[in-house]
């Protein structure tokens, strides 16, 4: 068998793979249509007045699947994983707490910004975060949090 016959009968065998296996090519293609949604969601997010910066963050890995940020001096990456310990660390007090409740956000102020932490309470949203640090002088903090609950609900993850 020559080497062009060899790749063809290779590709006809491929092409039967392939054929076997629709999950793997509908994860993948869902895979990335979750990742142009949840750039989507960073836009939306950064369109809030006053943000400087967001992410959407996985709280078990501490890893952010998408950042987005107005300036070079925040490191957003960094900020995903430390507020991942806070996210987690409030999850573990409501647990020992033997409460029935879902954290709607936890709020961190600062002198000059405002931290917006939103689990998402969806059950494909598990184990996620947005993420949003906005500028104190700028921002409307309530408007920024029913901005916020819009933007959880429409993402799909």
């Amino acid at each position: 068998m020559t080497g062009g016959a060899r790749a063809r009968g290779q590709g006809r065998g491929l092409r039967r793979w392939i054929a076997e296996r629709p999950v793997l090519l509908r994860f993948t293609h869902r895979r990335e249509k979750d990742m142009a949604n949840i750039d989507s969601g960073l836009k939306e997010m950064m369109e809030i007045e006053g943000a400087i910066g967001a992410a959407v963050v996985d709280y078990g890995s501490g890893m952010a699947l998408g950042t987005l940020s107005s300036t070079n001096s925040f490191d957003l990456n960094v900020a995903a994983a430390g507020n991942t310990e806070v996210v987690r660390a409030k999850m573990r007090t409501i647990e020992q707490l033997n409460l029935n409740e879902g954290v709607e956000d936890i709020l961190i102020t600062l002198s000059s910004q405002y931290h917006v932490i939103r689990p998402l309470a969806s059950r494909k949203g598990q184990g996620l975060f947005l993420y949003l640090a906005m500028d104190r002088t700028r921002a409307n903090l309530a408007l920024a949090r029913h901005r916020l609950k819009s933007i959880e609900e429409e993402l799909e993850v």
